[in-house]
């Protein structure tokens, strides 16, 4: 019951900052603007995660009111912020990461959720991250990259850093019901943090959606393993038990952004 009232919660806090005019303007609008402004100058990643995020956020309140289409604005709104981490990797003149652990780890996390086809870049980078580069707070990057790594044919390394996450791929080869177990406990871990300040899932597009669980069950659909019913109250929302349909949406911000990753490969 504590769970349902606090995914109440969570959807009407969603739908209104959805709904709030001033979010529609600076994070919609006003960032559109500035994307056709930039061009590939150093306000483009920036303008293009804000709008990101206003789209997925955005489409994930369409789809909790039972609008379907809702995923293609999602969708493009994760490209948007897929696209803004890659235009930092390709700005960046040293071996650190261009952006937040956290950042790329919910866009890859995303990325898998809603099967972005164009996020494998993003894949690469995660997964050459080493072990030292991951501390305690930020187990749900190593989470992400640890299933990248699974879903390129290779066999995970369980990293004892893992915390909760470590219990599901323990469980990845082993009893299907126990391995939704496991992935409920990731759901109620994802709950406790959600209200945290800092927490990863913080990002108002994941405050309600599932991704890491649903990461878990496409993963393992990629690789043709099972992934048997997970029992939790975030699992129960349109935004989990509905789906994006049809191909992939094209949109002129992204195109445009893409046209600009491509010359950048050309130089």
């Amino acid at each position: 019951m504590r769970d349902l009232s606090k995914i109440t919660s969570l959807g009407r806090s969603l739908t209104e900052w959805a709904d709030r005019p001033a979010n529609a303007k600076f994070l919609g609008s006003d960032q559109e603007l500035v994307l056709e402004r930039a061009g590939d100058g150093p306000q483009a990643p920036v303008a293009a995660w804000m709008l990101g995020t206003w789209r997925l956020g955005h489409g994930f309140a369409r789809v909790l009111r039972g609008d379907g289409r809702g995923f293609d604005e999602a969708r493009i709104g994760q490209a948007l912020r897929r696209c803004s981490l890659r235009l930092r990797a390709r700005s960046r003149r040293t071996n650190e990461l261009p952006c937040s652990l956290s950042q790329l780890a919910l866009t890859v996390l995303l990325g898998l959720a809603l099967e972005d086809p164009g996020a494998e870049p993003l894949h690469a980078l995660l997964a050459s991250l080493p072990d030292r580069a991951f501390d305690d707070r930020e187990r749900l990057a190593l989470f992400a990259r640890e299933l990248v790594v699974l879903r390129g044919g290779q066999r995970s390394a369980v990293p004892p850093q893992l915390g909760p996450y470590r219990e599901v791929l323990l469980q990845w080869t082993g009893s299907a019901e126990i391995l939704a177990l496991r992935l409920a406990e990731l759901l109620d871990v994802h709950l406790r943090e959600v209200t945290q300040p800092h927490s990863d899932f913080e990002d108002p597009p994941c405050r309600l959606y599932p991704l890491e669980a649903i990461a878990v069950r496409n993963v393992r659909a990629w690789l043709e393993l099972p992934t048997p019913k997970i029992d939790h109250a975030l699992m129960f929302t349109n935004l989990a038990t509905m789906k994006p349909q049809g191909p992939w949406p094209r949109d002129p911000a992204v195109q445009r952004l893409e046209r600009v990753l491509g010359r950048r490969r050309g130089r």
